[in-house]
């Protein structure tokens, strides 16, 4: 089971490289067992990013909700992210991803680097509001009524059922 965090940290036996100024997510961000979850924020298609030669290239850079750096990204997570919520980037604004490192074989040499899980992670939802509104009924009729109002991911969510089904055997 992975450790998931949602911002940096810095301290404790961490990576050296965050202590630095980085302006942009790394695997040295996470630590063994670590992955970030996090929210995009914004696509910037054509960003001018330094490279280790010092030279300015346009990348595509992804911006998270979450108080982390921005993360320039590459055409393996790209494909990622297309094949969770769609090729048009506009549409990411909002999506959950899950990233980790990975050891991968890049500039000749094999290296940690960033890759987003190839699932949608699972989020979870404030489900009191939708007991709360269960618990009030006082009919089967009213019960299903609130039940089919409920969000997709309040009906499925196991506390919900749970307190949906008890209380249709009560209403009996």
């Amino acid at each position: 089971m992975s450790k998931i965090i949602t911002k940096k940290e810095k301290g404790g036996n961490r990576h050296w490289k965050n202590f630095l100024d980085k302006d942009y997510l790394g695997s040295h961000n996470l630590e063994q067992g670590e992955e970030m979850l996090l929210t995009i924020d914004r696509f910037v298609g054509e960003e001018q990013v330094k490279g280790t030669d010092g030279k300015a290239q346009s990348k595509p850079v992804l911006y998270f909700k979450e108080n982390v750096p921005k993360m320039i990204m590459n055409i393996t997570n790209g494909n990622t992210i297309s094949s969770l919520y769609g090729s048009h980037p506009d549409n990411w604004v909002g999506k959950k991803i899950q990233i980790f490192a990975t050891p991968v074989k890049a500039f000749g040499k094999v290296q940690e680097a960033l890759r987003i899980r190839d699932v949608i992670p699972a989020q979870k939802i404030d489900n009191l509001q939708a007991l709360i509104k269960i618990n009030d009924c006082k009919t089967k009729e009213e019960l299903k009524n609130v039940y089919l109002a409920l969000t997709t991911d309040e009906r499925n969510d196991s506390e919900v059922k749970k307190l949906a089904n008890e209380l249709k055997l009560k209403l009996d």
